[in-house]
């Protein structure tokens, strides 16, 4: 049988995907109902909160797709947190079909959170009156209905593309990136793409080195004994903290908006709420702590030493010196606990830098996210040359006659 220069799969794949980023752009460009466009115009040559600049493409929430994935990873993140505390016993009786159907529910409830603040922060062509309430209602009813078809349309990519859920994000950092540097002078970009390419550099290194915990296999007597090890990455949750970290960072955002709305003469919370955004001293801080929360938070849940522990002991498997049981659970979450501290102050490293840059007038405030959507950038094509080299070596088996 002659093989075919161009993989099968991975060119039907491929061509998919384009389709899917084809939707999603044009769903970018329309625009909400009753939403004043031309008011927009003046903030074309500014940058939005790191938020918006990682993961929303959005920027200036005027499409109907404003909202962007940012509902579903929240949602998705919150109920695997859930799953993950639960014991043996409870994750047993948990079946896929609940976590989704959770999963769904709370997307929607945080959809409708979000396009509730969205839709009051937004510029309409209504002054005020019945006409700007309406325009409200349907801009945040489409916001909402926005969410769930960027979900379909990522989940779609999951099942027949490249790059998963991942793809919609990668053309808002591409768009990111071309915005960002398309209208900045070659000056202000010397000192940003030096820490941006470092960045890229390290995050590159990261996710292809490893940790590895020797182990001996009850199973395995050849000299293959001595090669076995619990691979743990230096990154361990890749560019997962650039995004959800920006979606937890939201919470104290909009709990201060309310706060503010409800008790408007309330100066600590009106101090609070005008400084919580990554533009202030105060919302840098909470951001980077907020990061470091979810980069150590998540990397014991996908990386669980409870549940390694228990494979290991079911198997008769062992951490090579070790017992298997508490010791075993305690010496892996201590190593997982280091590699997250040392991922988390790499990633506050690269992302706080420039925003502490931005505030002391050093780093212009356009270009000042560049380091941050390198470092997702980077992660993300790592994944995409493992998938697509899997793609590719699919097509070069052989089928059986």
């Amino acid at each position: 049988m002659k093989r075919r220069f161009f993989p099968k799969t991975l060119i039907q794949k491929m061509f998919f995907t384009l389709i899917i980023m084809a939707i999603y752009l044009i769903g970018r460009e329309l625009p909400l109902y009753g939403v004043n466009l031309d008011a927009y115009e003046a903030l074309r040559d500014n940058t939005e909160d790191l938020i918006m600049q990682t993961i929303g493409g959005d920027r200036y929430k005027t499409s109907i797709l404003a909202l962007g994935i940012s509902p579903f990873m929240f949602s998705t993140l919150f109920v695997q947190m859930a799953v993950a505390f639960k014991n043996a016993d409870s994750k047993s009786h948990t079946s896929p079909k609940k976590v989704t159907r959770a999963t769904l529910n709370l997307m929607l409830v945080w959809a409708c959170i979000q396009a509730y603040f969205t839709s009051n922060s937004t510029f309409y062509i209504y002054e005020g009156g019945v006409e700007l309430t309406i325009a409200k209602l349907i801009s945040a009813a489409q916001m909402v209905t926005g969410a769930f078809v960027i979900l379909w349309l990522a989940t779609r990519n999951g099942k027949y593309g490249i790059g998963g859920q991942t793809i919609l994000i990668y053309v808002n950092i591409l768009d990111s990136v071309v915005n960002t540097v398309r209208y900045t002078k070659l000056a202000d970009l010397k000192l940003i793409g030096a820490i941006s390419v470092v960045a890229l550099l390290f995050t590159i290194i990261f996710e292809n080195t490893e940790y590895r915990i020797p182990m001996q296999r009850i199973s395995i007597h050849n000299i293959y004994s001595d090669k076995n090890y619990i691979p743990i990455k230096l990154n361990p949750i890749g560019m997962m903290p650039v995004m959800f970290s920006s979606a937890f960072f939201a919470l104290p955002v909009y709990v201060l908006s309310a706060l503010n709305s409800l008790l408007p003469e309330n100066e600590t919370i009106s101090y609070l709420h005008d400084n919580m955004n990554t533009n202030c001293t105060l919302g840098i801080g909470v951001y980077i702590v907020v990061l470091y929360v979810i980069t150590i938070v998540f990397s014991f849940v996908f990386i669980s030493p409870k549940n390694l522990a228990e494979s290991l002991q079911k198997s008769g498997d062992s951490i090579t010196g070790l017992r298997a049981g508490k010791k075993t659970r305690r010496y892996i979450g201590i190593r997982v606990f280091i590699i997250s501290i040392f991922s988390a102050t790499f990633m506050s490293l690269f992302i706080g830098m420039p925003l502490v840059l931005q505030l002391k007038g050093l780093v212009p405030q356009d270009v000042m996210s560049l380091p941050s959507i390198m470092i997702a950038m980077a992660s993300i094509n790592c994944n995409l040359y493992r998938e697509l080299r899997a793609v590719k070596d699919f097509d070069g088996y052989v089928q059986f006659i």
